[in-house]
């Protein structure tokens, strides 16, 4: 480690790399965010679903404990910066294709300690009165979080700036500079920027970033797509997951809706898929006659052969740090604060495996 307070650059501000600099920053470190759109969360983050859950993890699996200290570290975020999850909307309820699937789902998060409960056909369509299909009964997940990814990269980045850090939008990094093993700064295509310490949390652009100094860091993607439909009214009050659709309502009524993504042909395109789940929609849900697909994005999720994330100093290059994964939006709070717990007080975190 750095014995002087070090100059560090996080290059990526997505939900990951701004909550970092968010975390740097309210501890008076030297923070540096660069990124190449021109705003907060302007890459995958801002094609992200944004629910903030335990319930779609599986107790017993290696990320589940990780899963849990990142829900917990939104509460405690809730506390420190409350305006951060100001326009949440909490809740989600879950079933599965047979009521015996669903109340298995909910055993086993019972057995977990999880706050859910398994609530009946009457008590559902009270609580979601638009629903067409009730099912016999869903599992209600009451602590569960909707939010904008965007919105709350941008609450880290204006926080973190307020609180001393600088950030450079528009801003491509053509390289990592190093010399004698050690990073030296970052280069941009008028220049270059000294750093003691870069982190790399640009989701899938750390491929190229770490590959042109001739580590590979393992990272891949796994596509998504997010559904946009504008909507003149509330028609739902929760996240809702069934065995058909996935989908929830942003506070200007805009419905979203998540779905794996695999390309396969024009009629299996984005803007298809978009259509077809609207038709599904309307079979699920009492919708207006207005509502109508108004975007169709595929979002490349940072993803490590294991599932895991990672986070921490490349053994490679000295001062090189990286931290990218899936589920990003569940993990950013949580990620920030390890990432600047592990750089400024050298405490390494036992939660996550570290870089090879």
């Amino acid at each position: 480690m750095i014995s002087r307070q070090p100059r560090i650059v996080v290059i990526g501000a997505g939900i990951i790399g701004s909550a970092i600099a968010y975390n740097l920053a309210i501890r008076g470190a030297d923070v540096l965010l660069v990124d190449e759109g021109h705003k907060p969360g302007s890459g995958v983050t801002g094609r992200a679903f944004g629910w903030i859950n335990v319930i779609n993890g599986t107790p017993g699996e290696t990320s589940y404990a990780l899963w849990r200290e990142a829900i917990a570290e939104y509460q405690r975020l809730k506390v420190a910066l409350p305006e951060a999850l100001s326009l949440a909307r909490a809740g989600s309820l879950l079933w599965r294709a047979t009521s015996q699937e669903t109340e298995q789902l909910a055993d086993l998060h019972l057995r977990a300690d999880e706050d859910v409960e398994l609530l009946k056909s009457d008590v559902v369509a009270e609580l979601e009165p638009c629903l067409r299909r009730v099912p016999e009964c869903a599992v209600f997940s009451r602590n569960d979080l909707a939010l904008d990814p965007a919105q709350l990269a941008g609450t880290f980045v204006t926080t973190a700036v307020a609180a001393g850090a600088s950030a450079r939008f528009d801003e491509k990094v053509a390289a990592i500079e190093t010399a004698s093993g050690r990073v030296t700064g970052i280069r941009f295509s008028g220049g270059t920027v000294e750093a003691d310490v870069v982190v790399m949390a640009s989701g899938s652009g750390i491929k190229g970033l770490a590959g042109g100094i001739g580590i590979d860091t393992g990272i891949a993607t796994s596509p998504a797509l997010l559904l946009r439909y504008a909507c003149s009214v509330p028609v739902i009050n929760h996240i809702l997951r069934g065995s058909r659709l996935e989908v929830r309502q942003a506070s200007d009524n805009t419905l979203i809706v998540a779905k794996s993504y695999v390309e396969d042909g024009a009629e299996n395109g984005p803007q298809m898929l978009g259509e077809r789940t609207l038709a599904v929609m309307r079979d699920e849900l009492d919708l207006p006659d207005d509502v109508m697909l108004t975007s169709a994005d595929i979002g490349n999720r940072p993803i490590f052969g294991d599932g895991l994330p990672r986070l921490g100093f490349l053994p490679q290059v000295g001062g090189l740090y990286v931290a990218a994964g899936h589920p990003g939006v569940i993990l950013a709070p949580l990620v920030g604060r390890l990432t600047a717990e592990e750089i400024l007080d050298g405490r390494r975190t036992e939660l996550l495996p570290s870089p090879k």
